[in-house]
Parts: C-alpha cells; sequence; structure tokens
C-alpha cells in the first residue's frame, strides 16, 4: 500500500511473453488462484489481523511486487503495508481475472482487474473510497503449492468521495 489501498496485497509481475493458451493452465490451478484473489476480498470486508494473515498467505517468500512507478517492493514490506486495510472497510470487491497463461517453464501469468468500494475513516468522518487496481502477476508452484512469486502494477486508480486523487498507469 504505497499509498495505495488495497495495492500492497494484490500484485503483479513483468515476464517474458508466453506462448501456451489460456485454456492449458489446469483448471485446479485456475480454481486455487481463483479462491486465492477472493481472500483479497475477504479481508478488504473484514479486515482484522487473521483475515489479513491469510490474504498474505498466497505471497511466495522471495515474492516481489513492482508498482505503476518502477518501485520494487520485497514480501515483508507488501504485507506491513498491508496492515494499512485495518482503515478501509469494503462493502464490495470484485477481482476479474483477464487472462491466464501457462508459460513454457510451467509457471502461470495471470492479468487480473480488482475493483473495490468502501469507506475510509473514523466514525463520524468517513470517505467513500473507490480503487482499482489492474496488475500482472507470476504464480510458481513451490513445494507443491501455487504462490504468487512476483507481481507488476499496470494501473492504480483511486477516488475519495467521487474524485480521483491517485492515478497511475494505463
Amino acid at each position: 500500500m504505497t499509498s495505495k489501498l488495497g495495492a500492497a496485497l494484490i500484485c503483479a509481475l513483468i515476464i517474458s511473453p508466453a506462448t501456451a493458451r489460456a485454456d492449458d493452465v489446469p483448471s485446479a490451478v485456475v480454481k486455487t488462484i481463483t479462491a486465492d484473489h477472493q481472500l483479497i476480498c475477504t479481508a478488504a470486508a473484514n479486515p482484522d489481523d487473521d483475515n489479513l494473515k491469510v490474504a498474505a498467505a498466497f505471497l511466495a517468500p522471495d515474492y516481489v511486487d513492482v508498482d505503476v512507478n518502477g518501485t520494487k517492493h520485497k514480501r515483508d514490506e507488501v504485507v506491513a503495508l498491508g496492515a494499512q486495510m485495518k482503515l478501509f472497510h469494503a462493502s464490495d470487491c470484485e477481482p476479474l481475472i483477464d487472462s491466464q497463461t501457462l508459460n513454457p517453464d510451467g509457471t502461470v501469468t495471470v492479468v487480473n482487474e480488482l475493483h473495490l468500494l468502501g469507506t475510509v475513516g473514523s466514525p463520524g468522518d468517513t470517505h467513500e473510497v473507490e480503487i482499482t487496481i489492474k496488475e500482472q502477476e507470476l504464480w510458481s508452484q513451490l513445494n507443491g503449492t501455487w504462490l504468487e512469486t512476483a507481481s507488476q502494477e499496470l494501473k492504480d486508480v483511486v477516488k475519495m468521495d467521487g474524485k480521483v486523487i491517485q492515478s497511475e498507469g494505463h
């Protein structure tokens, strides 16, 4: 959450062009990745310590996120920044997977977009927030478990009370 609510837990990655088709991704892998993305929404709706911990569990130990500006963030930094989610309470969360591609090395590239609606603030001083994040992720099987190993944020748009306060990427 480098000044972006929700961006810390949602990540993507830069990889070389893939040659396999999306329908080559095994259904069990698609199901796992889809379920892991849904954990972000669970944490956004109820941002307690347990949900935030579960939502970060699919990040590999050597995970690296590259934000829209090119700054790299290691896993521990992303997880620590994720604690800011406690200030945000989502009323609506929709993770949309645009594409999934099986790469020649067995990894999977995912392009997704997350749309969150909710509020931030304290009682008596809340603000409506709308967040849209698009990213490209790299998933790898490590010790039998599919984990997100890297991500590249492609687009970040944050609106507060209907006004765009951040818009980066494409």
